[in-house]
């Protein structure tokens, strides 16, 4: 992008980080009725739910997540329990690039240990007058050892025991389709670093879009000298996403 978009997405990002104050959220409005949301789903999609209600706490969902946050957990919890073979070592997780933790759910579902989330873009703001990181902290308050921290993961400094990574930005594009300043385009150093954090034995799910991105992600792995399983494509009967998604498996 040329020298008038790089101004507008500095500006833009100077002016969230002034303007940062936003009011604390009191609570969410939730789904008053799951049967709406579940009643769209496929024969597949409602066995999968009665296991993943089997084996997981799902009561509260309806109290912490929108319809679409909901189906969304689902899709996190499914591909959690698909990939991640237990007994992965205990203690805390890490979400990178939460967003405002609404996936805080399907995490904390498959490890209660306590989760971080890091969300760099932090104060950007709803129509509503919240900002993220007011939904981050409300979400971070409903369980136990959970925390949200605004800012770059270059700054984080806890160890944990596993990583889930959606979406890193590894190509450019992305990043700047967001409204980030290019300063912020640092995939092999926030790699590295995202393994700098995880303990011994510790596991990190990086889930990419599209082929393109698949592919500067293994290429990142083999820059910093690290053996990534792929997993390939990642399905499951709650995704709704219209790009392919695919999964890489780091174990330390």
């Amino acid at each position: 992008m040329g020298l008038i978009s790089q101004f507008a997405r500095e500006l833009s990002w100077q002016s969230k980080s002034v303007l940062r104050y936003s009011p604390a959220l009191g609570s969410k409005r939730g789904i008053r009725n799951t049967d709406q949301v579940t009643s769209r789903f496929s024969p597949a999609a409602l066995n999968r739910l009665q296991e993943l209600q089997e084996i997981y706490a799902l009561h509260d969902w309806p109290q912490l997540c929108s319809a679409t946050e909901y189906v969304e957990n689902l899709y996190l919890l499914d591909l959690l329990d698909h990939y991640i073979e237990p007994p992965f070592v205990k203690g805390k997780g890490m979400d990178i690039g939460c967003r405002n933790f609404s996936h805080l759910p399907a995490l904390s579902a498959f490890n209660s240990a306590g989760w971080i989330g890091v969300e760099l873009d932090a104060h950007a703001r709803y129509l509503n007058g919240f900002t993220r990181r007011a939904y981050g902290e409300w979400m971070a308050s409903q369980r136990a050892q959970c925390q949200f921290v605004a800012g770059s993961l270059l700054g984080v400094r806890e160890e944990v025991s596993l990583i889930v990574w959606i979406l890193p930005f590894v190509l450019p594009e992305p990043l700047q389709h967001w409204g980030l300043p290019d300063r912020f385009y640092q995939p092999e150093a926030l790699l590295r670093h995202a393994v700098s954090l995880l303990r011994e034995t510790g596991v990190m799910l990086v889930i990419n879009q599209g082929e393109e991105e698949l592919r500067a992600q293994q290429s990142l792995f083999a820059q910093a000298g690290l053996s990534a399983i792929s997993l390939g494509e990642v399905n499951s009967e709650f995704s709704h996403f219209r790009q392919p998604r695919f999964a890489s498996l780091f174990k330390k």
